[in-house]
């Protein structure tokens, strides 16, 4: 890190690069805390050509709010024109999760197996009314968390509300699903998420998806987002719903 700081001050001497956008020439690129030879060689790339934004690397170390995807313009200052925010940027890990590569978050991967992570299962929120103590919690993430855990990750959790509307894609149309690539492809009857059994595949939903965000209007209600149409709805019953719940994708890590 010492000589990528040397490097880019140097640039900045020079008058190759601005003083205010040394930040974006950073060496730890996908935020692990670790800087590789590749990383090395980047930075000092950017330093050369001014520290040009890539939407990769930022002074944040590539941690930054999302663009909502959409690229379509609808006049100037609309968001397909402005298109504010990091561009949407995801890995898949191989092992079955996705990490988004701005907000750090990491995903699970949904499939058709008919297991745990199939994306037709739904779950309740609440089974006490309040409290999100229904399948949601008492099935699904006591499976995803039990030894010796998916993925080898003891801390998966349902997304709040925010987090989970940040991975969908407005640049797509109903009936969607509203969602990157990274998360639907190759979704075919019988593919998991990690290729055994079958061949390997992502999925998504066109439909409402649990967030663990109660709506403070009335607290026996909770938020969710579709990935059909995009919207956040409030004021779901964490209890009486239609085919009595809703679907769920995990999450753990972030910011």
């Amino acid at each position: 890190m010492k000589a990528i700081i040397s490097l880019t001050a140097c640039a900045a001497l020079l008058g190759l690069v601005p003083a205010d956008t040394l930040g974006q020439c950073c060496g730890d690129c996908n935020g692990d805390g670790q800087v590789t030879i590749n990383e090395l060689v980047t930075a000092v790339n950017r330093a050369l050509e001014g520290c040009q934004d890539d939407g990769i690397c930022s002074h944040t170390g590539g941690q930054r709010f999302p663009a909502s995807g959409q690229t379509t313009a609808y006049g100037p200052g609309s968001d397909g024109e402005v298109r504010a925010g990091a561009a949407p940027s995801f890995t898949d890990n191989g092992d079955g999760t996705i990490i988004d590569n701005n907000t750090k978050l990491m995903w699970e991967k949904k499939d058709q197996s008919r297991g745990i992570h199939d994306i037709n299962k739904i779950y309740s929120w609440s089974a006490s009314g309040t409290a999100m103590d229904g399948t949601i919690t008492t099935e699904f993430l006591a499976t995803l968390n039990q030894a010796l855990c998916f993925a080898g990750y003891c801390d998966w959790r349902i997304p709040n509300a925010k987090e989970l509307q940040s991975i969908v894609d407005y640049e797509l149309a109903y009936p969607g699903p509203l969602a990157d690539t990274a998360f639907n492809n190759n979704c075919v009857a019988g593919c998991t998420v990690n290729g055994q059994g079958g061949s390997m595949c992502s999925c998504t939903a066109s439909g409402a998806y649990w967030s663990s965000t109660t709506d403070q209007h009335y607290a026996r209600s909770a938020y969710i987002v579709g990935f059909d149409d995009g919207s956040v709805s409030g004021g779901i019953s964490k209890t009486s719903l239609m085919l009595d719940g809703f679907f769920v994708r995990a999450v753990r890590g972030g910011l």
